[in-house]
């Protein structure tokens, strides 16, 4: 998984980067001309307690890219953009937009109005996207092939998406047929991506409730979001591990915002978290919801996805419960299930396949 952070200038993107990273002061890069880049391993103690039962020698957590991208510009060339922005960001899952919501002034001394910086950070993606759109319908005019089928349904489908954020709609708000989805993804557009609005507060106020208009706005609008006072958090962050639980139990906070903002990509991505074991590896994986047993294989190879016979599937909870392989099977816990079975959250599969 791959996820980009956006904002406008001054809006601590590269705080909640270096934070979500694990960056601290010294590896910063505050103000960086391209962007900077962080994988993070995702913390799930199920992969510790599948190794301690399958006595595996390697532990391999997921992990997840995250992109600290330029800052977005108001008023920015939509052009120039495109071939910055839309170039560096265009393989990112999803995106991450943070929004100021500390202070009384924004980057420019105007008052701080959180709402309104988040329309405009939407409409720049949206005239972006509109960039790419429009320079796909002129080439394919001056190819002059408009009059072939296939041709006339790309123009077709491209003058919907034209339309949509012409308007400064999101291009992932509308219905596509599968082709239709496909095809779009080959252009990359900014607007087709699951968004997640971050709210950066003042420490004095962790969950937002200064601005109840803005969390109703983003409520509205379809948006997930997640709240974090990262300047607060980069502090506490640093503090010795003991530590680290009683500042966040004064300010209110449950767990640390790297554990907050990883499950939230999680859920804006609607994936899930499935496992293969022996005695050489425990290996923690992600697939989105809904995936099948066969599709599970082919993430873990792509003879698996081939040459797929059938799994093995165990439920970690009960595998946690029964403590070895051999009871699960005794009590019947272990299925035996074909390519269409749907993967879910905490399976352990053990596949089986021809070469």
């Amino acid at each position: 998984m791959k996820v980009g952070f956006l904002g406008l200038p001054g809006s601590g993107k590269t705080t909640c980067f270096n934070l979500v990273t694990g960056r601290g002061a010294q590896q910063a890069h505050y103000g960086a001309a391209g962007p900077q880049l962080g994988v993070v391993k995702v913390p799930d103690p199920r992969v510790e307690r599948i190794a301690e039962i399958f006595g595996s020698k390697k532990i391999t957590h997921p992990e997840v890219t995250f992109v600290d991208l330029m800052a977005v510009h108001k008023g920015e060339d939509g052009a120039a953009r495109e071939a910055s922005l839309n170039r560096v960001a265009g393989d990112a899952d999803a995106f991450a937009l943070v929004m100021k919501c500390f202070g009384d002034l924004d980057h420019e001394g105007n008052p701080l109005d959180p709402r309104a910086d988040l329309e405009a950070l939407i409409l720049e993606m949206t005239i972006t996207d509109l960039v790419v759109v429009e320079g796909r319908m002129r080439r394919l005019e001056s190819a002059e092939k408009a009059t072939e089928s296939r041709d006339a349904w790309e123009r077709h489908l491209l003058e919907r998406c034209a339309e949509q954020l012409g308007t400064g709609g999101l291009v992932r708000n509308m219905k596509f047929e599968p082709d239709e989805e496909r095809h779009l993804r080959g252009f990359s557009l900014l607007t087709m991506r699951p968004l997640l609005v971050v709210l950066n507060v003042a420490d004095d106020d962790v969950h937002c409730e200064k601005a109840p208009d803005l969390r109703e706005f983003i409520a509205a609008a379809g948006f997930r979001c997640l709240i974090v006072a990262a300047e607060l958090e980069r502090e506490i962050a640093e503090l010795e591990e003991d530590e680290r639980a009683e500042f966040l139990a004064d300010y209110g906070l449950a767990e640390p915002a790297h554990d907050r903002f990883i499950r939230a990509c999680y859920d804006l991505l609607d994936v899930i978290t499935f496992f293969t074991a022996n005695e050489n590896e425990a290996r923690a994986w992600t697939i989105g919801t809904g995936a099948t047993a066969r599709e599970a294989a082919g993430k873990v190879h792509s003879d698996m996805y081939e040459g797929f016979i059938r799994a093995e599937v165990t439920p970690f909870a009960r595998l946690d419960e029964l403590g070895s392989m051999a009871a699960c099977k005794e009590q019947g816990v272990m299925r035996v299930e074909g390519r269409d079975h749907v993967t879910q959250d905490g399976d352990i599969l053990q596949i089986l396949f021809s070469r």
